[in-house]
């Protein structure tokens, strides 16, 4: 006898156009809560897929530094524990292949990983993040969820600084004996996302001026900021991958905790 399980997202689905179905307010409220936790558990996925990336790339580039690769499996198991609950066999593969391309990266003899492998971690995350946002967008509508557009700022500042770090990370390779001649991700201009960066900082640290809870995470996001900017925006010339990785992890955590306190 075969077994069904209801996801959040099929329950979801089924509360929200069954024609037979006249639905309560408290049963509304419900739905929107389940179309909220669903959320969520993407963005938490989208979360730790960056992170793993990222992890890989820092293991790639700092001489296969035994740390990241351990954060790294760390992270993956971190998505093991979400996937089953996103019930979704599209993105179960697509997580699939961004594991499997992670830890089966090929080596050269200076000991980094060859283009093809680390284009593979690209093109992996490139194709489950992308996934996640579309599946991100069906949950803001089937749940009717309203939007704190500041709030979604801040974790959109998340996302643009794990975006500017796996590039810089990807073209360090090069200083460290790879050859990254390409990406099959979208080209990132890593300058232009850096100012982009510095902009919506400003608005958040204006807007949550006076936020108790918000305000003291903006100000060190900040603080570690704009000792980090100028790497960004002069990647070409002072090429630090270690620095960049390690005030990735403290601003993309900050980052995290302001959303969760701005919500």
């Amino acid at each position: 006898m075969s077994r069904h399980v209801v996801t959040p997202w099929i329950l979801g689905a089924l509360l929200l156009t069954s024609p037979l179905l006249v639905m309560s307010p408290a049963a509304q409220a419900n739905t929107a809560n389940v179309q909220q936790q669903a959320l969520q558990t993407l963005q938490e996925l989208e979360t730790v897929s960056y992170r793993a990336a990222t992890s890989f790339y820092l293991y790639n580039v700092l001489n296969r530094d035994p740390q990241h690769f351990r954060k790294m499996q760390n992270q993956l198991q971190a998505g093991d524990a979400l996937i089953p609950q996103v019930g979704n066999a599209a993105l179960v593969s697509k997580w699939a292949a961004l594991k499997r391309t992670c830890t089966s990266a090929r080596f050269t003899a200076e000991g980094v990983a060859d283009n093809d492998s680390v284009n593979a971690v690209d093109g992996a995350l490139n194709a489950l993040v992308g996934d996640i946002r579309a599946l991100m967008a069906e949950q803001r509508t089937a749940g009717q969820l309203g939007s704190d557009k500041m709030a979604d700022m801040i974790y959109e500042q998340y996302v643009l600084m794990q975006v500017m770090t796996a590039a810089y990370l990807r073209i360090s390779a090069d200083y460290f004996g790879g050859a990254i001649v390409a990406s099959q991700g979208p080209q990132v201009e890593i300058d232009k996302l850096a100012d982009k960066f510095s902009e919506q900082l400003t608005q958040l640290n204006r807007h949550y001026a006076k936020n108790p809870k918000v305000t003291p995470l903006l100000r060190d996001v900040t603080t570690k900021w704009v000792f980090i900017r100028n790497s960004f925006k002069n990647f070409n010339e002072n090429n630090v991958p270690f620095v960049v990785g390690r005030y990735n992890e403290q601003i993309t955590e900050k980052l995290l905790q302001a959303h969760a306190a701005a919500r």
